[in-house]
């Protein structure tokens, strides 16, 4: 691993899940740009993939040319917060058709603003309220889909 970097092996990486990915979608119909067909759209994901992986590969190179090397990636994480983050997910899922889309999401969010970087209450309170509304705005009102409701009826 001394010979590679970071950004090479997850390049690298990127770039074989992009060929199968490509490889994969020629065993359907492709069509053509004014007819498409079944492949057509996971072949195009997959060149895009290999194309921006390439991009990354190329990068790693140059960066390891200029002396940057092979960190470990899990030093230094704060496992604390990921599992905390993690749990608050479990029970949102677990918990949103039970309270409704807006007290799990606004007590979610309070959980996401407060433990990932704390901040003050006054602006866990107001961001978690506006953006949980943002949402139900999109989804409810502009898009029409169905939120799960509370028992209490919002």
């Amino acid at each position: 691993m001394k010979r590679f970097n970071n950004e090479q092996v997850g390049s690298a990486i990127w770039l074989i899940i992009g060929l199968m990915i490509t490889l994969n979608a020629t065993t359907y119909r492709l069509g053509s740009l004014s007819s498409p067909e079944t492949g057509f759209m996971p072949f195009l994901a997959g060149v895009a993939m290999c194309f921006f992986a390439m991009i990354g590969l190329i990068q790693g190179t140059l960066k390891r040319k200029q002396g940057v090397e092979w960190k470990p990636i899990l030093k230094g994480v704060m496992w604390q917060k990921t599992f905390l983050v993690l749990g608050g997910l479990l029970l949102y899922t677990l918990l949103l058709s039970r309270l409704g889309f807006l007290l799990c999401t606004v007590l979610f969010l309070g959980l996401l603003f407060r433990s990932v970087k704390p901040l003050r209450w006054s602006w866990v309170i107001f961001g978690s309220i506006l953006l949980t509304l943002m949402a139900y705005g999109v989804f409810e009102l502009w898009l029409k889909a169905q939120l799960p409701k509370s028992p209490w009826g919002f």
